[in-house]
């Protein structure tokens, strides 16, 4: 793949849509912002968990929190997106992957510096805590003990944090494992090993489609741990309420064997990156 000499500035990225707002905000801008607005929303939930069901000022932050909830959460990706890129990213040219494709592709690449696994792994830890607890929170809400009508702002930061939560678990294992298999690599090999015939390019395309270009792998642990997350909640119901109907229970287990299954082929198709032959801290765009 052909990378480019731009440095981690914004002035080397191909951006066409706002490319002037960008490049005027600046990475650390952009990470100014993004960091100001997950710390309001988080304010936001914190002031709505901990406040006294009989606050006058309990309404408004109810509704205050499910706005936020719909939009500051994405808005603070972007800008922290594309603050990190600028810090630790080194923007390049055009990949030339399919430079015959009816429609461009890979007009801009990237490649960032890894974050490292313990960091990686305190923030699964984080994520996974906090969605667990808004699991408890959720459930018990939906039972009747919350007269503050607070369980839907618990209900929808659970699920987007259990998302989170699959994701970045996706991600540790996908970079454990491309390590482990980099560092092999340069190790000396046998030449029983090294005569193997390398994968086709048939196995190259597909992974590459699915587990670089669209990072599909991280989608489905995502998609799967938002569905056990879900589960665990409607489990719980049926568990402190035995008067539930039978039809909860069963969409309960539906959302659990479903969810296990897409979770299990995510973290699967995350230890075989290294067959799209590309380095796991780079990536180009869609277009």
């Amino acid at each position: 793949m052909s990378r480019g000499s731009g440095g981690g500035d914004l002035d080397g990225a191909q951006i066409p849509l706002g490319g002037r707002f960008w490049r005027a905000l600046g990475g650390r801008g952009a990470l100014v912002v993004g960091y100001v607005l997950a710390a309001v929303h988080l304010a936001l939930v914190v002031a709505t968990t901990t406040v006294s069901e009989d606050h006058e000022s309990l309404a408004g932050l109810v509704s205050a929190t499910g706005i936020s909830t719909a939009v500051v959460p994405l808005l603070a990706t972007c800008f922290l997106w594309i603050g990190e890129l600028s810090r630790r990213g080194r923007w390049g040219g055009p990949s030339g992957h399919k430079p015959d494709a009816l429609l461009p592709q890979g007009s801009t690449t990237a490649q960032v510096r890894f974050v490292p696994v313990g960091w990686h792994a305190l923030w699964l830890a984080v994520t996974a805590g906090v969605a667990v607890l808004l699991l408890v929170a959720s459930a018990r809400g939906l039972l009747g003990d919350d007269p503050g009508g607070r369980t839907p702002v618990w209900f929808i930061n659970g699920l987007l944090l259990a998302g989170v939560a699959g994701a970045v678990g996706g991600s540790l294992l996908k970079k454990v494992v491309w390590l482990r298999r980099r560092s092999r690599a340069s190790a000396p090999r046998h030449p029983a090993v090294a005569a193997r015939r390398p994968l086709g390019s048939r196995g190259r395309t597909f992974w590459r489609w699915f587990g670089y270009r669209w990072r599909l792998d991280l989608w489905f642990c995502a998609l799967g741990a938002l569905a056990l997350w879900a589960s665990g909640v409607l489990l719980q119901l049926g568990i402190n309420d035995p008067d539930e109907p039978e039809e909860l229970r069963i969409t309960a287990f539906a959302l659990l064997g479903g969810g296990a299954l897409v979770l299990a082929v995510g973290l699967f198709a995350t230890t075989q990156f290294w067959r799209a032959r590309e380095h796991l801290a780079s990536s180009e765009s869609l277009a």
